[in-house]
């Protein structure tokens, strides 16, 4: 079984490694341009890899440029995988392959569509999330299922840990299904559209500002959702930008928005619009040492909106 491979992140990255260590026939692989590193925090690069395995490997901007089709044209795979990638595909690409295409979403499919899962699945709150294998056809994650497996969000999860556990499931995954497919054992479930509930959009890096009027605990929730391998949520310190990766939140009665209650060497106390946060770790014009970016004179400071 021929199968040829689109990616461009850790995710990809992760499951293309199973897939190569396994044996698994990669005929080429595409991944994403280097210029696409400002716009992803999590792109790899799969040079080394490809060239371990002598894989063919190709690096592009757009995955429906007529020569890409033209290459996957004259491989011919039996499969195409698209995992980790962010592009829709072109009806023409999605002809070619007489298995399918088969790409990967990382929550619950149908009840939620659309861009930016993992942190979307914190700031809504949800205790449960899946990692969903379907076939990709004309529309946007509307194809049959083809695997989806489930897990469950802790208070103690964010954007890192939860992008780790689609990692460790789509490794199991992948394995699973592409045996079930050689053997002609897999299944394909057509998807519910009355399970649907919301579409998500696209998040901005705006969308990470911290608004200190917001409780602690909505503001933790925020650094959650928005720490690597995205952008990450962010506050201005003497005009420039301070961004936070980690925190705690504390259900206490201050109300000093913005305010530096307390600097330690290894945390800081916000005062919010309701509570405390609790900082626990930081970036600032390529410091990040708390002790190197604050100092004892900045308390009673206030943190720009």
């Amino acid at each position: 079984m021929k199968i040829a491979f689109i990616g461009g992140v850790k995710f990809s990255f992760e499951i293309l490694s199973t897939l190569l260590q396994n044996g698994w026939n990669i005929s080429v692989v595409f991944s994403y341009n280097d210029n696409k590193k400002k716009y992803y925090s999590d792109i790899e690069n799969f040079a080394e890899l490809t060239r371990k395995y002598n894989v063919k490997h190709i690096q592009v901007d757009n995955i429906n440029n007529n020569s890409n089709i033209q290459i996957l044209k004259e491989i011919q795979p039996d499969l195409i995988l698209v995992m980790g990638w962010s592009q829709l595909l072109q009806s023409e690409i999605i002809k070619i392959p007489k298995l399918g295409v088969i790409g990967s979403h990382p929550t619950e499919l149908p009840k939620f569509r659309g861009r930016a899962p993992i942190p979307w699945s914190i700031l809504k709150k949800l205790k449960q999330s899946a990692l969903t294998f379907f076939y990709i056809n004309e529309g946007v994650d509307g194809g049959d299922i083809l695997d989806q497996r489930k897990f469950d969000i802790s208070q103690d999860d964010d954007a890192s840990s939860i992008y780790q556990k689609m990692i460790e499931l789509g490794k199991d995954m992948i394995i699973d299904n592409l045996a079930n497919l050689k053997n002609n054992k897999h299944s394909r479930k057509k998807q519910n559209q009355s399970d649907f509930i919301e579409n998500w959009p696209k998040r901005t890096m705006e969308d990470g500002r911290i608004n200190w009027n917001d409780s602690s605990e909505e503001i933790h929730r925020l650094i959650r959702a928005t720490t690597f391998p995205y952008p990450g949520a962010f506050t201005n310190f003497n005009q420039q930008k301070l961004n936070i990766w980690k925190s705690n939140f504390i259900n206490d009665l201050n109300c000093n928005p913005g305010i530096i209650l307390k600097i330690d060497d290894n945390y800081i106390l916000i005062g919010t619009g309701k509570g405390t946060l609790k900082i626990l770790k930081v970036s600032y014009q390529n410091k990040y040492k708390l002790n190197e970016i604050f100092s004892s004179d900045d308390v009673g400071s206030k943190l720009e909106l």
